[in-house]
């Protein structure tokens, strides 16, 4: 049972979450620094997003009463499910025959955050396309039945399980700050496309195993909640300012090679997969990316990013 505190307001999605394609230009003194520019697979690019709030649902844990705040949130990097109406839905659910009916949704990490009374509470971020988040908050049927699928995704992946009682929150949207999320194209592409492969949710009425199975949903779970950012500083020198320097402190990062770096006009893209650290930045300048340095102290564990400013 879902209980819900007041009716929700949905908020448009700015649909203009757009990864460009950024450059940079490393130091000839450093060839290690080569290793700063992207190196995703070209068939399979990824994209790094950090979705819009939506609505929180509050719960507790099943075995310990610890509290749990999943974060429903949208992004249109993730691609919608086939449109179906209430009743189409209602069929899909009752039907005793598998379905191919699959709502694509990027699980992130589970954090650990503190609530207000400074005790420890479990959060994790579920993006969903815009437009099915739409009918999910409008529509009593589709919300019950994505929240459904979500506890057990959740369940599934993280063996997290939930007491039966949940409330959406009146006046938050989102508990704690939404982590930024790493989407790869290639499984978008073939878990979109396969019908035969094995649902994470095998069989939503709870039909015991052995029995048949209906596959009426498959989430997609191609992301990666990257949640540290490194500590940083931007500033420009008394006799330059015709340029901006970056500083980027990575005490965990043992070489250059972990670190991808992208520039645009006015954006900075750092990341360290191995590490988990993610920087994702706009600045109030405008940058001649073919002119920009980059050079890597090992001992001081600091990237500094030389980047001369347009109409300088």
């Amino acid at each position: 049972m879902v209980t819900k505190n007041s009716n929700s307001i949905f908020l448009d999605v700015d649909s203009s979450i757009v990864e460009n394609n950024l450059r940079i230009a490393s130091d000839s003194n450093e060839d290690e620094l080569s290793q700063l520019i992207g190196n995703a697979t070209p068939n399979y690019p990824s994209k790094v997003v950090k979705p819009f709030p939506g609505f929180c649902v509050k719960t507790k844990e099943l075995h310990n009463a610890t509290k749990v705040f999943v974060n429903i949130c949208k992004t249109d990097a993730i691609p919608p499910p086939k449109d179906v109406n209430e009743n189409e839905l209602l069929d899909i659910i009752s039907s005793d025959t598998p379905g191919d009916f699959r709502v694509p949704m990027s699980i992130g990490e589970i954090r650990v955050e503190k609530d207000k009374k400074g005790e420890e509470a479990k959060v994790c971020d579920i993006a969903i396309h815009p437009d099915f988040f739409r009918k999910v908050e409008e529509i009593e049927a589709f919300k019950n039945f994505f929240l459904t699928i979500v506890f057990h995704g959740l369940e599934d992946k993280y063996d997290l399980m939930c007491h039966d009682e949940k409330i959406i929150l009146k006046n938050r949207k989102a508990f704690g700050t939404l982590q930024m999320h790493r989407i790869q194209q290639r499984e978008i592409d073939e878990k979109m496309g396969r019908s035969s492969e094995k649902s994470v949710l095998d069989e939503i009425t709870g039909n015991n195993e052995g029995s048949q199975k209906k596959v009426v949903i498959e989430t997609l779970s191609s992301s990666q909640s990257l949640t540290r950012e490194p500590e940083y500083r931007l500033y420009k020198r008394k006799d330059r300012q015709n340029c901006l320097i970056g500083e980027f402190k990575l005490p965990d990062v043992i070489s250059a090679r972990e670190l991808t770096l992208d520039l645009g006009e006015d954006r900075i893209l750092l990341e360290s997969s191995a590490k988990g650290y993610l920087l994702d930045i706009f600045i109030p300048y405008i940058v001649k990316q073919k002119n920009c340095t980059s050079t890597f102290d090992r001992t001081a564990k600091i990237l500094t990013v030389t980047m001369p400013l347009v109409g300088g």
